[in-house]
């Protein structure tokens, strides 16, 4: 069914809604979450699957061992939550088993908590599609360079939201090239994405 066969048929069953039926019915299209399954973007199913593959190599924090983490002088506690690896709902989940949590208590063994700080290292799927879709200009036959790449989110991002015809990232972790280069060679992103060393960059560039 194309697109005329299709808007034809919509039309043909609004018209068999009841009069008092109908504002429901539109309004639950423009709001219910009951459409989704049947919207869903394949852009967003493949990094929410690279998202999934990542979750699965690195702690919570996602943080390695390996890195040193500069700690700054903030007002209150700070978690680490990447926002490519864990969206808001599954943070939720996680409060919810009681293996994260949103709050600190302010003196031990009263019932005074305040909210934790949440810092993230990555954008989310949904602000990755804001960012290219939105924000930057038409990146067709441009070089995008991703200096810290980490893991990988804005590179798998550019891939498939902009015509960049280069997407580069640099990272100075080898544990962290490595895993983007396992992500690129398993969804095949190699075609336009290239990962390496910032060091080894920094080399040949001089």
């Amino acid at each position: 069914m194309d697109f005329s066969e299709a808007k034809s048929e919509l039309k043909h069953l609004l018209r068999r809604v009841s009069p008092s039926e109908l504002p429901k019915l539109l309004d639950w299209i423009r709001n219910s979450d009951e459409l989704d399954d049947l919207l869903v973007d394949n852009r967003k199913v493949m990094l929410q699957s690279i998202a999934d593959d990542l979750r699965a190599s690195l702690p919570l924090d996602a943080m390695l061992p390996s890195e040193t983490t500069a700690h700054h002088k903030r007002s209150q506690p700070t978690v680490h939550v990447d926002s490519f690896l864990y969206d808001d709902e599954q943070v939720d989940s996680l409060c919810e088993e009681g293996t994260m949590s949103r709050t600190y208590c302010l003196s031990c063994g009263s019932y005074r908590t305040a909210p934790l700080d949440f810092l993230s290292h990555s954008f989310s799927v949904s602000e990755l599609q804001f960012l290219f879709q939105n924000v930057l200009p038409d990146l067709s036959g441009r070089t995008l360079v991703d200096v810290g790449s980490r893991l990988g989110a804005v590179l798998y991002g550019g891939h498939v939201y902009s015509s960049a015809s280069r997407l580069l990232g640099l990272e100075l972790s080898e544990e962290f090239v490595q895993l983007q280069n396992n992500m690129l060679q398993k969804y095949r992103l190699s075609d336009r994405v290239q990962v390496g060393l910032l060091c080894v960059f920094w080399t040949l560039c001089r």
